[in-house]
């Protein structure tokens, strides 16, 4: 009786469908794959992700309105700018409002496509600092990274399971997310968060949250404070945003001059990092006086007049 297998004194047993000489090679094969990719992981521990040895760590973010300030002014602001930058090997993106197409819309909006085009610009940077036109550096010897996006720094000046919205948001920032995890730092006053100087961490995470927070929907909402409440309902709605959100106390990157409007706790003091001259333009107030007070107390860069970064003209 005949067997449909064939059995195993048949010959065809025996057969393999691997060469014979085949089998003499994938010792050689093994070692040549391994070699490659021993070579691979060195050359990107020497070059990292292929970042260019020029490529600044930091780009300072600035949107200029010309016509709500003088040229002097002007002037003195981008100075400001330029001499912190090149104090830290920093990067300037500058551009005017005029350069979005933002809409009927306040002019604040204009910092969410200036900070995704300066991305743009500098895909290797590692960090986005925006900062509105009416503030003034006045400690340039201050770098971001030691002064807030160190992990270890950040992890000290981090507020944790307080109000996203003070005084009473039941939405609280998280306990334990790792400084590590960060892609966004900013801060808040007593009404509520200031992006009018933010940190945001060059990612896909980043891109995202620029994208949905200039989404038409809410760039059209007609929202009281404009993207300041936008921003406020995505971080309480979206905790994919929370969750990568540090807010900082408000006198490492925020302080507002005093008095008003500032409470003592918001109050510039000699030596902190800046003054920002929140809602200077309204009435009883004058932008340009109150920077040139600060102005004349601010410390010089030690490297000031030096040859260094001048503002993109990208």
């Amino acid at each position: 009786m005949h067997s449909a297998l064939p059995g195993r004194t048949n010959p065809l047993f025996h057969q393999t469908s691997i060469p014979r000489g085949y089998r003499f090679l994938r010792k050689p094969l093994y070692i040549i794959v391994t070699v490659i990719v021993v070579i691979w992981m060195l050359s990107r521990l020497i070059t990292g992700d292929n970042r260019p040895s020029d490529a600044p760590s930091t780009v300072m973010v600035m949107v200029l309105n010309r016509t709500a300030a003088s040229s002097e002014m002007i002037s003195k602001i981008i100075s400001n700018r330029n001499e912190y930058a090149h104090e830290h090997g920093y990067a300037v993106f500058m551009k005017d409002v005029s350069d979005y197409p933002i809409g009927p819309v306040p002019d604040g909006w204009a910092s969410l496509p200036a900070i995704r085009h300066a991305m743009t610009e500098y895909p290797h940077s590692d960090y986005f600092w925006y900062l509105d036109q009416n503030a003034i550096i006045m400690n340039p010897a201050l770098s971001l990274k030691d002064h807030i996006t160190n992990p270890t720094r950040l992890s000290e000046l981090m507020r944790r399971d307080v109000p996203v919205v003070p005084p009473d948001s039941v939405i609280k920032t998280y306990k334990h997310v790792p400084a590590e995890r960060i892609n966004f730092i900013l801060t808040q006053d007593h009404e509520g968060l200031q992006p009018g100087s933010m940190i945001i961490r060059n990612s896909e995470w980043a891109k995202y949250l620029l994208d949905a927070w200039y989404d038409p929907i809410y760039r059209f909402y007609n929202f009281q404070k404009a993207e300041v409440h936008a921003l406020e309902h995505i971080v309480q709605w979206h905790p994919t945003i929370l969750t990568k959100l540090a807010l900082i106390p408000q006198k490492i990157m925020n302080s507002y001059p005093a008095p008003p409007p500032s409470s003592k706790d918001h109050a510039y003091q000699d030596g902190e990092f800046l003054v920002r001259l929140h809602r200077c333009e309204k009435k009883g107030r004058s932008c340009e006086k109150e920077f040139n007070k600060y102005w004349l107390q601010r410390k010089v860069a030690a490297h000031a007049g030096e040859q260094g970064y001048v503002a993109s003209a990208h």
